[in-house]
């Protein structure tokens, strides 16, 4: 019997974590040079295309406990890029609505990340990223499976 080691380079939880940091971490650098950050833009993107998003609603789309989009929203209100607006039916709940400003910032930020997502898919056939989509939802369809 042969004894086949595990090898971590060849785990794909590793390479795909490890891709999507790397992802991360270079459109986080475009941004950057734009004076705003992966998260912010992120932020500003769920808020422009979910009306009336509460924070509660945007930290679950952005993978955040709740406190993290507390603070990251403080920053963004102080930069003039969003308004809170309290629900007249519970003022725990705030609103989340892009500023004039915001809503420039977001515009622009738009061609920053249609140009990392064309520079980062030169070469790959829409075949090809339709299959590695479909093998990702595959993947994730099994832990869910499992986790249950």
């Amino acid at each position: 019997m042969v004894n086949i080691m595990f090898n971590l380079d060849d785990c794909i939880a590793f390479i795909t974590c490890k891709s999507a940091k790397d992802l991360a971490d270079c459109l986080e650098k475009r941004l950057n040079h734009y004076n705003i950050t992966r998260s912010q833009w992120i932020a500003l993107y769920y808020i422009r295309n979910n009306n009336m998003i509460t924070q509660k609603q945007l930290a679950d789309k952005m993978s955040l406990k709740e406190p993290s989009v507390v603070r990251l929203l403080d920053k963004m209100e102080v930069l003039g890029w969003v308004n809170r607006i309290s629900s007249t039916d519970d003022k725990r709940i705030k609103f989340l609505a892009l500023t004039e400003s915001g809503q420039k910032i977001e515009a622009a930020m738009l061609d920053v990340a249609e140009k990392f997502k064309s520079d980062v898919l030169n070469g790959i056939s829409h075949e090809y990223l339709d299959k590695f989509k479909l093998t990702l939802s595959k993947m994730l369809s099994n832990i869910e499976s499992d986790n249950k």
